[in-house]
C-alpha cells in the first residue's frame, strides 16, 4: 500500500480523481477546483475562504457555494470544520483517505515505462528545462520546421566568401614606361593592350588608362592573379565592341 504524499505533490492526481468522481456534480468539482489551486496552503493544507469569496469567483451564488461544500464532504473529498463566522472562517482541508488516493494514483504513474517507437511507442522530445545565460529556455529542436525552412538569400550572401576588391588608379598616358610595362605583361599573358581593353578616362584634363596599379605586378605573386582577374573580366566586353563594330561595317 502507498504512503500518504503531501497534498502538494499529488494535487493533480487529486483533481483527476475528483473529475471522474459521478456522484459529484460538476459545481461542486468547479467550487473544490478553485478551493484548491487558489487557497489551500502547499504546507498546512489548510484553507480559509468564506462563501463571498468563493461566490464572487466562480460566479455562483452562496447557496449554491453551501450545496457544492457539503456534496464535497458527504463524497469524502473535503474534511469541513465550519467557523462561528466572527474572525473564524470555515476551514477546508482535503481528507487523507481522498490524499491517499492520490498517492496510490501518482505511485502508479511514476512506475509508468513509455516504450520504445519499436515497440508502439511515441516519439517524444527529451526533456529540457535548463534555463540558458540569457534568461530562456533550451527548448526541444523542431524537426517539421528544419525541414520546411527555405534558404534565405541574404543568409546565403553574408556566408559567401568576402571578395578582395582590386584598387585601381588612374595611369596617365604620358607615363610612357609604364604604360609600355603594362602592354608587355599583357602581351605576355596573351592579352589585348591597354588602348584595346577601353579603359580609358581622364581626370583634371589628362587622360590615362585605368588600370590595377601603377605597375605591372610580379610573377608568381598574389597581386598577379587579381590583375589578370581584372583584365579577363573585361574580355567579354571588347568581343561586343569588336562584333558590333563588324556589324556595323558590313550594314554600311
Amino acid at each position: 500500500m502507498s504512503e500518504r504524499r503531501p497534498f502538494r505533490e499529488v494535487k493533480l492526481q487529486w483533481l483527476r480523481l475528483l473529475s471522474c468522481d459521478a456522484n459529484i456534480n460538476d459545481n461542486a468539482k468547479c467550487v473544490a477546483l478553485y478551493i484548491v489551486t487558489a487557497h489551500v496552503n502547499g504546507h498546512t493544507e489548510k484553507a480559509w475562504p468564506s462563501y463571498k469569496t468563493i461566490a464572487e469567483a466562480t460566479g455562483k451564488s452562496v447557496k449554491s457555494i453551501q450545496r457544492a461544500i457539503r456534496d464535497l464532504e458527504l463524497g469524502g473529498w473535503l474534511s469541513v470544520q465550519r467557523g462561528n463566522g466572527v474572525g473564524h472562517n470555515t476551514e477546508y482541508r482535503p481528507t487523507d483517505a481522498s490524499i491517499l488516493k492520490a498517492s496510490e494514483l501518482r505511485e502508479k504513474t511514476d512506475k509508468s515505462v513509455h516504450l520504445a517507437r519499436s515497440e508502439g511507442g511515441q516519439i517524444c522530445p527529451e526533456r529540457r528545462s535548463d534555463v540558458s545565460g540569457e534568461g530562456g529556455q533550451i527548448c526541444p529542436p523542431n524537426l517539421e520546421k528544419e525541414i520546411n525552412k527555405k534558404p534565405n538569400a541574404r543568409e546565403a550572401r553574408a556566408k559567401a566568401a568576402p571578395r578582395r576588391s582590386i584598387p585601381v588608379v588612374v595611369l596617365p598616358k604620358n607615363q610612357t614606361r609604364q604604360v609600355e610595362e603594362w602592354n608587355a605583361w599583357l602581351s605576355e599573358k596573351t592579352l589585348p593592350d591597354l588602348a584595346r581593353f577601353n579603359l580609358a578616362t581622364s581626370v583634371n584634363g589628362f587622360s590615362g588608362y585605368q588600370v590595377p596599379g601603377r605597375w605591372p605586378p610580379e610573377d608568381g605573386s598574389d597581386k598577379e592573379q587579381h590583375c589578370l582577374s581584372y583584365f579577363l573580366n573585361r574580355l567579354p566586353a571588347i568581343a561586343h565592341q569588336a562584333a558590333s563594330q563588324t556589324a556595323y561595317r558590313q550594314a554600311a
